[in-house]
């Protein structure tokens, strides 16, 4: 049993050895365009991308690697063999969030313009409280000190952060889940093929950890449940990458997709621009102007044809062309019934309508009925 942390820790290692050859190299394929970029537009960004986003898929299995070893190193009390694993765990588990994130970003196609360095002060102030601050002596020689005696650490503290990186692994967990439910149910189903595997494997890893937080505060016979656990999702993700397949199929495609949505609407009140287009139909009637054009409605709107086109798109469920005929033929139905002595020809260019064989159908369509037999209700 003993083994499994042991393993998984070989198995983060290939993992992090691989994506730091995969990252490698789409940095020597790219370095030319790169340079170029930053020489005439540095910024915060492209600087860390040059190691530390470029590289976080790497850093995250490398993380979980150590973790593991440590996790092996106690199970088989071989931490005085280890000493520098003693409180090692702590930082690279503070780690685990953020670089998961940045991970979520590199796998949809994204940037990682949401990620600053300050996420990732918690480790490296946790590595300084453990290793500068924490320590009293740290030599080969104290071992013994290191690991047994308690009063080299202030035990608060160490929970403190430990419960600190199980929080921040939720947290950023959460923000990744809302997200991809946002895309999904704002976007007008964008990413419908990729959600459901993206799910299931968002809610496996969170039930891995909310296993090893269980076997850490309550119930220690289940911390090699989760061990496997983790150990098992790290082999399927090496097993995929050896054979060349998509972690998600279809996942970077279709969030590249939303994310291109998502902008274009970004910033925009689309509740008051939907009320607005209310009250110009409402009020001034817009839709009876045989001219109107997806631009025109826009302008009127204040908003470009692009935001104008997905607001429709998420929010109505419809594009411009039907939302301004269902306008039009709420208006002819209504004359149709109020106004009786008008001809069904004027009816139909009174509502805004400039062809009589597409009024028939889009009218039947609308209503299961043909306009004179609408109109007949009335007797």
């Amino acid at each position: 049993m003993n083994l499994i942390p042991f393993a998984g820790a070989i198995i983060s290692c290939l993992l992090a050895i691989s994506y730091w050859i995969e990252s490698k190299e789409k940095n020597l394929n790219t370095k030319e365009n790169q340079f170029l970029q930053d020489h005439h537009h540095p910024t915060l960004i492209q600087s860390e991308n040059r190691f530390l986003y470029r590289y976080a898929p790497s850093f995250l299995f490398f993380s979980l690697t150590i973790l593991q070893f440590h996790i092996y190193a106690e199970f088989t009390n071989q931490i005085p063999l280890f000493p520098v694993l003693y409180g090692i765990h702590i930082p690279c588990l503070l780690l685990i969030g953020p670089l998961s994130y940045i991970f979520f970003e590199d796998m949809s196609g994204g940037g990682f313009k949401k990620i600053r360095s300050y996420h990732f002060l918690p480790s490296f102030i946790s590595f300084i409280y453990l290793f500068v601050v924490g320590l009293k002596l740290f030599s080969w020689s104290h071992v013994d000190s290191l690991v047994h005696d308690p009063t080299y650490f202030d035990h608060t503290s160490i929970v403190l952060f430990l419960g600190l990186g199980v929080l921040s692994i939720f947290g950023y967990t959460l923000t990744i889940l809302i997200r991809i439910f946002r895309w999904k149910f704002d976007l007008n189903g964008t990413i419908d093929s990729s959600f459901l595997p993206f799910l299931y494997f968002m809610s496996y890893s969170l039930l891995v950890v909310t296993l090893f937080v269980t076997a850490q505060l309550f119930f220690m016979e289940i911390f090699f449940v989760a061990c496997a656990g983790l150990t098992f999702l790290l082999a399927y993700v090496l097993l995929l990458k050896i054979n060349h397949k998509e972690f998600i199929p279809n996942f970077k495609k279709e969030t590249r997709l939303a994310r291109y949505q998502e902008s274009r609407i970004k910033g925009v009140d689309t509740a008051l621009v939907l009320q607005q287009l209310e009250e110009l139909m409402s009020s001034e009637k817009l839709y009876l102007n045989e001219d109107l054009s997806l631009a025109i409605l826009a302008k009127r709107l204040g908003i470009n044809t692009h935001q104008l086109s997905e607001i429709l798109n998420s929010k109505l469920g419809c594009n411009f062309r039907n939302l301004i005929n269902g306008y039009r033929l709420q208006e002819s139905a209504r004359l149709l019934l109020e106004q009786p002595q008008m001809t069904i020809l004027s009816v139909i260019y009174a509502s805004g309508f400039n062809s009589k064989s597409s009024f028939h159908k889009l009218f039947q369509n609308q209503f299961g009925l043909s306009p004179q037999k609408y109109r007949s209700k009335l007797d």
